[in-house]
């Protein structure tokens, strides 16, 4: 079981920190047509809304990581060279001191994780209370249910998230929603099959966006892409939809815009 949710803790990481993407195609400029707002989707959105979570979630592997060590019971006081932890009646609460955690640089703040002793499935509440990355403030909560079937083959957990951003330049960034992740283990390690589904809702200063996962995303473990699924992407109530392919291990993708036009981009690190 701890062995299952690790290689779940990883999965996640695998997810939130997909590449960024650029546009490696233009046989065809969807900007060109008449019908298309030159201010309309494209990659750099997506690639916005990729950098958004991947902030967001910086603490996640941690948090799951103290999950599986710890459970609900085990109190203790510890201090390593990142964070201190108070344990409390509901759960613990970590003063971060400006370390680098999961290879991003100067993270500080607190996060209190409550448990949720009442629930069937196990479950857990991350609060963000004035939580930098570099010079990014968030503040919100993340709840983490382990909601799916449990057994030999099967893991699933949703998270879902209420948080605010402010960006170094003072940009107010929110995101809320809820994502579902899983795997299903097959004859060797290699096999493990990863899917991600939800929607969610983010804003980035004037502009609003809506992520839904129409199909959704799967791809086996061993492979570094997203490699089947579909998801739309709104901006300001122009949407466009993303086709991540038909489960070959590879780096592209397909955005199709409203007008028809579809264009490949690159999903390179």
């Amino acid at each position: 079981m701890k062995k299952q949710i690790h290689i779940l803790q990883r999965v996640f990481i695998l997810f939130v920190a997909t590449a960024l993407i650029t546009s490696c195609s233009n046989d065809k400029d969807p900007m060109t047509d008449d019908n298309f707002d030159v201010a309309a989707l494209n990659a750099e959105d997506l690639q916005t809304v990729l950098e958004t979570d991947a902030m967001i979630s910086v603490a996640d592997n941690l948090l799951s990581s103290l999950f599986v060590a710890n459970g609900a019971t085990g109190k203790r006081n510890v201090t390593n060279e990142c964070y201190t932890r108070e344990d409390i009646d509901t759960g613990y609460i970590l003063t971060f001191t400006g370390c680098i955690l999961d290879g991003t640089p100067n993270v500080r703040g607190i996060i209190q994780v409550d448990y949720n002793t009442e629930s069937q499935m196990p479950s857990y509440t991350a609060r963000y209370t004035n939580f930098y990355v570099g010079d990014i403030m968030i503040d919100g909560t993340r709840t983490f249910v382990f909601d799916g079937e449990i057994n030999g083959s099967n893991l699933t957990f949703s998270v879902t998230s209420d948080m605010n951003m402010v960006l170094e330049d003072g940009t107010l960034v929110t995101e809320n929603g809820t994502r579902s992740f899983g795997f299903v283990i097959g004859n060797t390690l290699e096999d493990i099959l990863i899917t991600l589904s939800g929607s969610w809702n983010l804003t980035v200063g004037n502009d609003e966006y809506t992520v839904s996962i129409t199909d959704a995303l799967k791809t086996k473990i061993a492979c570094a892409y997203i490699s089947e699924g579909e998801m739309s992407l709104d901006k300001n109530g122009l949407t466009v939809l993303i086709d991540f392919g038909d489960g070959t291990c590879d780096n592209s993708a397909t955005i199709t815009y409203p007008n028809g036009v579809t264009q490949e981009v690159s999903l390179d690190d």
